[in-house]
């Protein structure tokens, strides 16, 4: 009976030991800092300045992304909050050419007819175009029209060398009307530009030009152009000027942009591939575009 009692004694003993063995038992991250080996302290300092240095890259790749995306936006952003807009309902003549894959704005385009549109060779650049016509609020118009010809009309820019005709199989008549092409533009009387606007939605930019005869002249002397294929224009708004974007006088149509991007802060001075000189070309691709004196 005393051998029982001394082995259950001895059995509670070893449970007891191991049961504060356990619950005293150290690892790598309690183990107070006095106990520890030199090798565990190195650990210990190397995790330390491992995690401070990820966490200060990380602060600083966000700050730098942060503020190289700003200054890379900082022009548009400022022009677009202080450029004039206009409805799109109030100027249906007005396409604009969406990529397909992304459904981007990439540039406008004049209507001529009830089956054309003509834009500027830069609008193809990006990939498979659409277009679309008159207001995003009409279901007859929301889709869009696929363009099923697109024929090239030289003409002597200054960066673009080519327009395009854009043709589509389906009437847009419903969602459209066209815009005559000027024959006699007045150069004492107010220009205006018509464009894409990067807000998007329902607005186009709209700003007031000026002819500038001494400035075609200078382009003539220098690259060897012909004045009368090329209209220079100074403008008087913050918007930026891209390639296909319009130029009107009194509701006709004088020219399409054959500049790229025009920067407002360096130059108000901008080129337009004068239409005057290619209405037999015009004539020629579509029977429907309208010449007005």
């Amino acid at each position: 009976m005393e051998n029982e009692n001394s082995e259950f004694n001895k059995s509670n003993a070893e449970d007891i030991s191991d049961t504060e063995e356990n619950k005293f038992n150290y690892n790598f991250i309690n183990t107070p800092w006095d106990d520890r080996t030199n090798r565990s302290k190195m650990g210990v300092i190397a995790l330390l300045v491992a995690i401070i240095a990820t966490t200060t890259a990380l602060v600083i790749n966000n700050v730098v992304i942060h503020y190289k995306g700003f200054n890379s936006q900082s022009f548009y952003s400022n022009t677009e909050i202080e450029c004039n807009v206009v409805k799109l309902d109030d100027y249906r003549y007005v396409a604009r050419i969406h990529l397909i894959s992304s459904n981007e704005l990439v540039c406008v385009g004049a209507v001529l007819s009830r089956y054309s549109v003509l834009a500027n060779e830069l609008c193809l650049k990006s990939g498979p175009i659409r277009l679309h016509i008159g207001s995003p609020a009409d279901p007859r118009c929301k889709k869009g029209f696929t363009v099923d010809l697109a024929a090239t009309i030289p003409h002597d820019g200054v960066v673009t060398k080519n327009l395009v005709v854009l043709s589509v199989l389906e009437n847009m008549g419903d969602c459209m009307r066209t815009v005559k092409i000027g024959l006699n533009l007045n150069l004492k009387e107010q220009l205006y530009v018509i464009g894409r606007s990067i807000r998007g939605g329902r607005v186009l930019s709209f700003q007031l030009a000026k002819y500038l005869l001494e400035k075609v002249m200078s382009v003539e002397l220098i690259r060897n152009l012909n004045k009368n294929t090329t209209i220079a224009v100074k403008t008087f708004g913050k918007c930026p000027v891209r390639a296909g974007d319009l130029l009107l006088q009194k509701d006709r149509l004088f020219g399409l942009a054959s500049t790229s991007v025009h920067r407002s802060e360096k130059t108000k001075t901008v080129y337009f591939a004068n239409l005057t000189a290619v209405q037999k070309e015009l004539k020629a691709l579509d029977i429907g575009v309208e010449f007005s004196v």
